[in-house]
């Protein structure tokens, strides 16, 4: 039997690993400079066998004896005996009871580097066999674990025996596989965020062959693997910018138990109800949309890189974000930040998520109750900017315009620069004051008799409830209006319509859509279908005039949703209802903002009629704005 002497030279490397070592990559900081010398006549997996029986006994049951065997140089920490419980590995007869890819991956490798590492007085870094990294005091530490025995150089390697396990460090990827295989919850298998990111069409890892080790073939001529190093690839992570694999990222993750996923799935499929023509153009098209989409939903705002959020005391800004969003929304804020919407939220998440786990690439947070609700997360309010190509001007059978029409061609937009001022109208009190540029599309009527007719196209809708408001200009803003007196002020409202358009199962328009009543009764003739804006020019307390924009429509529940969909399958119409009569009255010339569709809630009837009073989640109205720059056409 080899005998290991009784006296170890720090510094020692064999003579049989000297070629490898020098061809190899990894740097040569650790190399020594000690005169060469053997200090085992074995392999390292020998030594292991005579001074850790317990770990080499775990090799053997997994497999691994066969790569420590072998000519590649490598460094073993191996636990002692008594420094781990060898039951939670083998059985009685030595046979392996754990899922074999997580004891190599988190126990064997977890001991084991490349290359030939000595206690040489000196602090190391490096990556240990399973990617981790791995460090190695120069008093004798291999991490926090002491280092009883040092330097057994063998014939591939250096062997050190340590007097604790070295505790895994999970990354954020791997924790969500822990925290899956912990939880009790049933339903686990089909619905949680485990099986979400880890199912195979998603989860495309790859085999880098030439950093891995192979010894032989199988039967079929196949390489055998005994150290495979695999390329992480997960397309949906990919996707939100949040490789929470890769070891050298800095994330913060929130990790829902299956129960809370359940949860937020459903309410996430509620609303991701697909119009069944997308199933003609594609069979199952409809199922498969909405099971995509609402776990994507559900996935919506979890990851939070640390790298692109220097301020996450203050504010944290999820992967989700990708800057095509406004400023606000992906944003979760633990302090009130300047000009924040007066319906967006202050919420702290983190500090309703408990304890954090540290791990490799970041800190992890497992929840059974989400911190953030669906309308934070991805029931938001839809605004249709009206001078942002949305106008609709599909034809119907005979070629003509179907929801746009007696409008000249080339819609007018106008520009200007408003100083907005938000005043507490009962203590007429001026809370804030910014510059706001706002853009408004002027319909103007192809002729002077006829009443324009404007379709917007109204895109990702969801299968939901909206409060529906439309924010307009008054007509007076058309000319010069900070040199105008008001004699000579236009203040002719506007007297419309709206009908919503849905595409039927068909995924045609029907001939008429649903018509939202308004909430405000003011037509002399009875008419409840017709809408008014205000007539009057209103003043803050400086005397400038100001505006009050924003109208009510009504409430409706979608029967479909078309969130992600090119054909935007809602066109939300505005008719001008102005008899000749009534032509000096109001203006067939409207000046249109924008429209706005709020969650209304989760439930609701198909149309909600409100009269004369607005859901609580109505659109602010812009309470004052200094008019201080003209319009100007463009």
């Amino acid at each position: 039997m080899n005998k290991i002497k009784n006296t170890f030279r720090a510094g020692f490397v064999v003579a049989a690993g000297l070629v490898a070592m020098y061809s190899c990559t990894d740097t040569w900081d650790d190399h020594y400079n000690a005169p060469v010398q053997l200090d085992y006549e074995g392999t390292t997996m020998q030594a292991i066998e005579e001074n850790a029986s317990n770990f080499a006994k775990v090799i053997k049951a997994y497999g691994y004896e066969r790569e420590l065997t072998s000519d590649n140089i490598y460094t073993i920490w191996a636990p002692a005996d008594d420094a781990f419980d060898v039951s939670k590995y083998i059985d009685e007869n030595g046979n392996a009871i754990e899922d074999s890819t997580e004891v190599v991956t988190q126990f064997i490798k977890n001991h084991i580097a490349r290359y030939a590492r000595s206690v040489n007085g000196k602090n190391q870094d490096f990556n240990l066999m399973n990617e981790k990294r791995g460090s190695m005091s120069a008093e004798g530490k291999f991490g926090d674990a002491s280092i009883a025995v040092s330097n057994i150089a063998c014939k591939n390697g250096v062997l050190h025996i340590i007097t604790e396990e070295s505790p895994y460090s999970f990354n954020l990827f791997e924790l969500i596989a822990k925290q899956y295989k912990d939880d009790t919850d049933e339903g686990k298998d089909t619905l949680s965020l485990y099986a979400f990111l880890y199912d195979e069409k998603v989860n495309k890892d790859s085999l880098i062959e030439d950093k891995s080790v192979s010894r032989g073939v199988d039967e079929n001529g196949d390489k055998i693997w005994v150290d495979s190093f695999v390329m992480r690839n997960n397309t949906v992570l990919k996707n939100v910018d949040a490789k929470l694999y890769e070891e050298d990222s800095s994330f913060i993750a929130i990790i829902p138990s299956a129960k809370a996923w359940t949860e937020r799935y459903k309410i996430a499929e509620s609303l991701l109800v697909f119009n069944p023509f997308e199933d003609e153009r594609a069979p199952g098209a409809c199922d498969s949309l909405q099971r995509h989409y609402a776990n994507m939903f559900a996935m919506s705002d979890l990851y939070f890189n640390r790298n692109a959020n220097e301020h996450w005391q203050d504010s944290l800004k999820s992967t989700t974000y990708g800057g095509f969003s406004p400023w606000y929304e992906h944003v979760y804020y633990s302090k009130m930040p300047k000009n924040l919407p007066e319906d967006v939220e202050v919420n702290d998440i983190l500090s309703k998520c408990g304890d954090p786990i540290e791990c490799s690439n970041g800190i992890g947070y497992i929840v059974d109750e989400y911190p953030m609700s669906e309308y934070e997360q991805f029931f938001k309010k839809i605004k249709v900017s009206a001078s942002s190509s949305t106008i609709n001007k599909d034809l119907d059978k005979n070629g003509k315009a179907k929801f746009t029409k007696n409008t000249n061609d080339n819609f007018r937009t106008y520009s200007g620069t408003f100083y907005s001022t938000l005043i507490d109208t009962v203590e007429n009190v001026v809370l804030d004051r910014k510059n706001i540029n706002y853009r408004f599309t002027d319909i103007v009527p192809a002729s002077g008799s006829a009443n324009p007719v404007v379709g917007f196209d109204v895109p990702n809708t969801l299968s939901g409830t909206y409060d529906i408001y439309l924010v307009t200009c008054p007509i007076w803003m058309v000319s010069d209006y900070n040199n105008i007196p008001d004699s000579l002020l236009d203040i002719r409202p506007y007297r419309f319509y709206t009908t919503i358009f849905e595409r039927d199962e068909d995924g045609e328009y029907p001939s008429s859509g649903l018509r939202l009543v308004n909430p405000i009764d003011l037509d002399e003739d009875g008419d409840s279908t017709n809408y008014f804006t205000t007539i009057d020019t209103l003043y803050d307390e400086s005397g400038h005039r100001i505006v009050n924009d924003t109208t009510f429509l009504g409430t409706h529940k979608f029967k479909n949703a078309y969130y992600g969909r090119n054909d935007e399958g809602v066109v939300i119409q505005l008719q001008s209802q102005i008899s000749s009569k009534l032509k000096d009255v109001y203006s067939r010339e409207m000046l249109i903002s924008s429209i706005i569709l709020k969650p209304h809630g989760l439930k609701g009837e198909d149309v909600i009629i409100t009269p004369g009073d607005a859901p609580a989640t109505e659109a602010k109205m812009r309470k004052g704005t200094m008019l201080t720059n003209s319009n100007k056409r463009k």
